[in-house]
């Protein structure tokens, strides 16, 4: 596959001594005793990809074969979702965090939002398929993230929150906090009797609290946030695919149970969650309504929606 993005995983000149010095290191070689000074840093661009089957994510194009049934067609016109705690880990396990860079729109503290609709909208919209940050120049075999938004992030007012965290259209409310994943779709696009909506909008779910327009009084009773590790990856030169039709897998996509939500929006009483959410990397409680013995599904493993894409 070949992408147009540069992701340009350069070290920054600050200076030709440290400039040297990174290079020495990349390329294996010894510091001499310079070494104590430790290693320099570099920047790391961690680019992801949107796929759907294995084919790359076009905006409002039709996709066959997804999930269970017929027709099996599905069609996404958003597609965004936050990360964070992002560590490059080394060949004997240590994890060394992935210093972001704070650029005022994407990338906040610890979490960044990665916005892959491209022209979803009427024209171009602003997109980011990348996390970007500094580590210490050493050598890196995997990577590890968490999808979603920490809890002291999550409730913070969306009135006042710094961007990212006031992305429009990636809340709930104050007191059930930002979808984490959102996945906007169709199944059977174009039929005009079974064209039904069909989103996966991840988040916390049972967040305490009489009001909605007011943080949660305590955690959350599902917090819905994955950790994702992924062995064999090259920051230098590989990217990350999300393939959404992993987790639509089990699903049928033309079909959502009355008087809940369109497809799965992580509520524990909608039907269309349980084969989806164990294939976001997450244990669903099922409870059918009130008085209803709860059904457990643990998450699926090995987890297959985010995959490395090696580049050689």
């Amino acid at each position: 596959m070949t992408h147009s993005r540069n992701r340009q995983l350069l070290i920054p000149i600050r200076s030709a001594t440290a400039l040297g010095v990174a290079l020495a290191l990349l390329a294996g070689c010894g510091g001499g005793d310079d070494d104590d000074d430790g290693a320099a840093n570099r920047r790391a661009v961690v680019e992801f990809h949107a796929q759907v089957n294995g084919q790359d994510f076009t905006c409002g194009a039709t996709y066959s074969n997804v999930g269970l049934g017929q027709p099996g067609t599905y069609q996404v016109n958003d597609w965004r979702f936050y990360v964070h705690d992002v560590v490059l880990v080394k060949a004997d396990g240590s994890r060394q965090a992935l210093d972001l860079e704070q650029d005022g729109v994407w990338q906040y503290r610890n979490v960044a939002l990665l916005d892959l609709r491209r022209d979803c909208g009427g024209g171009p919209l602003p997109t980011n398929s990348a996390v970007t940050g500094t580590v210490p120049s050493e050598n890196y075999s995997g990577i590890c993230f968490k999808v979603g938004v920490p809890y002291e992030l999550n409730h913070v007012n969306d009135a006042t929150a710094p961007s990212p965290l006031n992305s429009s259209g990636m809340l709930w409310n104050w007191r059930g906090g930002r979808k984490f994943i959102r996945i906007d779709g169709t199944g059977a696009p174009g039929d005009v009797d079974r064209a039904v909506a069909f989103h996966i909008h991840l988040g916390s779910t049972q967040c305490p609290g009489s009001d909605p327009s007011a943080p949660p009084t305590a955690a959350c009773g599902y917090p819905n946030i994955a950790e994702f590790c992924l062995d064999n990856f090259d920051a230098d030169q590989d990217h990350i695919t999300m393939d959404i039709g992993k987790a639509l897998e089990a699903s049928n996509v033309a079909i959502d149970t009355a008087n809940t939500a369109p497809g799965c929006m992580s509520g524990n009483s909608d039907p269309e969650c349980i084969p989806i959410m164990p294939r976001l990397n997450l244990d669903f409680t099922f409870v059918a309504g009130a008085g209803a013995a709860p059904e457990q599904y643990p998450k699926l493993l090995p987890q297959r929606l985010f995959a490395v894409d090696k580049h050689e």
